[in-house]
Order: structure tokens, then sequence, then C-alpha cells
């Protein structure tokens, strides 16, 4: 029978992660420490394809016996969710996207129209839409693909838009508008859901909708446009015309500041995720710029043993309407998922102590 490959060490489990244990029989792992309110819970990674599929009985083990895992990414960048336990992520080093799907315990690849594997040249970042298809950024053919509810890559768009090195993505389903993060172009691009590009947002600086280098963009639930600003170490937030509401973060190692921010994401319940590659962790803010929480600290994943909160040079990071949180742990060449701890989540899931 396989086991999990969690591995605890003080200087990972005491600072950073209560725990309490369920039944007996399931270590759980929780931030803030120190008998506070649990906010931030660990549920698991995915590095081997046996992290996704759907394990094999006790008995098929011992008869058939168990296979090692492949591993699945060479170089992971940027991810992105569905909603449905069904994520993508883009590895730049195999230049493909893979498909996570959870439920079914199945990783597929997304698909040329010939049924073949899809190769890009760089992919960044991927992102869903609300019908299940997505796109994808390719930063060196500064080029944007759009895929289907199929996973087939069906169009190609942004080519003749000027696009230099774009990243991060996000689409907002209701107003049906793909934003990209124009990277060194130091803008916010607004494509059509068509695939025309309709504006560009901001300049180069360090003041109001400018930017230098931003990295990522988010939607928020109420629409607004939530962009990491990743050299001037900062998140803007913006209505989706382009004016400003506000801004938040700094550089530095103080709670609430970035050494160098890589990716951002948004909850349904309003709260900014930012991953921090050089600091090893992620940070949640509110909306309003609140800072409420730092999760995660260095670890480099050996001999199959998995840290809960440890990270080497995490980048892109994705989170669902219902709190679920992605984070590519690019150097350890895997995910992790983690859970916002909401009243509902805490009714399905009580912590039992003891």
């Amino acid at each position: 029978m396989q086991l999990r490959r969690f591995f605890f060490f003080a200087s990972i489990l005491l600072p950073l992660a209560g725990c309490a244990t369920q039944g007996g029989i399931k270590q759980r792992y929780f931030w803030p420490i120190g008998g506070l309110e649990p906010k931030i819970e660990y549920i698991d990674f995915y590095e081997t394809d046996r992290d996704v599929k759907h394990q094999e009985s006790v008995l098929a083990q011992a008869v058939l016996g168990t296979e090692l895992g492949k591993p699945l990414f060479a170089s992971p960048h940027g991810i992105g969710s569905r909603g449905d336990e069904v994520f993508a992520v883009t590895d730049p080093g195999r230049g493909k996207v893979l498909i996570i799907d959870l439920p079914k315990g199945e990783v597929r690849r997304l698909m040329n129209p010939a049924g073949e594997d899809f190769r890009f040249p760089a992919p960044m970042a991927v992102t869903y839409r609300s019908d299940g298809g997505g796109y994808v950024s390719d930063t060196q053919l500064g080029a944007i693909y759009r895929f289907n509810a199929d996973e087939i890559v069906v169009q190609k768009i942004g080519a003749d838009a000027g696009l230099n090195r774009p990243n991060g993505l996000a689409y907002d389903s209701r107003q049906k508008l793909l934003y990209v993060a124009d990277t060194v172009n130091h803008q916010i691009a607004v494509f059509s859901d068509e695939g025309k590009l309709l504006r560009r947002i901001g300049k180069r600086g360090s003041g109001e909708v400018e930017f230098n280098f931003p990295l990522d963009v988010a939607v928020a639930p109420d629409g607004d446009l939530v962009v990491l600003d990743s050299l001037n170490a900062r998140v803007q937030v913006l209505h989706p015309d382009g004016s400003f509401v506000r801004m938040f973060g700094e550089r530095g190692t103080a709670a609430g500041s970035f050494k160098l921010p890589k990716g951002i994401a948004v909850d349904g319940f309003g709260h900014v995720y930012v991953s921090d590659g050089q600091a090893h962790r992620f940070v949640i803010f509110d909306l309003q710029g609140e800072y409420l929480l730092s999760v995660g600290a260095y670890a480099i994943v050996s001999d199959g043993q998995i840290h809960p909160g440890g990270l080497d040079l995490p980048k892109g990071i994705a989170a669902d309407p219902d709190g679920k949180i992605y984070i590519v742990d690019s150097l350890n060449r895997m995910v992790h998922r983690y859970q916002f701890v909401s009243a509902e989540y805490l009714k399905k899931n009580p912590i039992r102590k003891g």
C-alpha cells in the first residue's frame, strides 16, 4: 500500500501550522497557529500521476503490486482552475499544458484538432472561461491561444496586437473580456470574447494605473481588476474601465510585504492571494488591502518527503469561488492544494481535537 509522502520537521511544522486529528486517523494542518481560529488548511499535493489517479484497493495492490508514479512536471509555471477540482498547469519545460482532473483521476493535455498534444514554445499562464474552455499565454510567441471545452486548441489571438512577453491571464465571464498582463509593455491588454484587442490600460511608472513589469491579473467577485504590479512590489485594484481604486503591498520582509511576487488570485470571498517566489510563501489580503495572513516557508522535496507549507520558488496561484487554493511549487515540480476554512467548509469538515 502506498503511503502518503508527508514528512514534517520542526522549522515547518511549529512556526507555520497548527494541527488537529480527525477521528484519530488523519493529521490536519492549519494556519495561523497558536490556538487561533483556523483560516487555511493544507489539503494535498500533486507531484506524480499516482497522486491524481484513484487509488487501487488494498487487495488489488497486494495482488498486482504498486507502480511508481511518473513525474507530472518538468518546470511548472502557471495554473488555472475550472472550479470543479479540475485545473490546468502550464509547463514551459515540456511545452505543454496539463489538465489535472481529480474527480476522474486523470491527467490529460491540451490537444490540437488532429488529436495530438499541442506544443507551445513557452506557455506561461492559463485561465478558464465559464463554458469550460480557456486561454493560454505564450510569452515567446507574444500570443494567446484559446482552447474549447473539449480541451482542443482552436484559435490563436493577439499575434498582431503588439503583445510583448504576455504572462498572466484573467477572464471576466460577465463582461466576456479577457485581461492579459502584457508584461514588457507594462500594460494590461483587454480583448473581446472573440479575441479582438479593445484597449490597453496603464503605462510604465510607479503612480496610479502605472506598472513595472506586471506579471499577473485576476478578476474580483465584484468585477474589479486586481493586478500584480510585480517589480513595483504591489497590488493595484482597478475598475473594469481601468480607473484607479486602490493599491497595497510593498517590497520588504515584514508582514504584508513582498520580495519577488509571482502570481495573484482572488477567491469568491474577496481574499487576494499573492505568491511570493523569493520568500517561498503566499500572502493573503482582503480586497481593501488589509493584510490577513502568510503561509509558507522554504523547503526542498527530497526522497519523496513532502512538507505541508514548504515551498521552493512558488509561481502560479489559482483560487476558486468556494475557497480552494492551488499553488505551483515550481522548483519542487509539484502543485499544492489548500482550502480557505469558511463556515460552510467547517460544517462539512469539522475539526475534532484530541
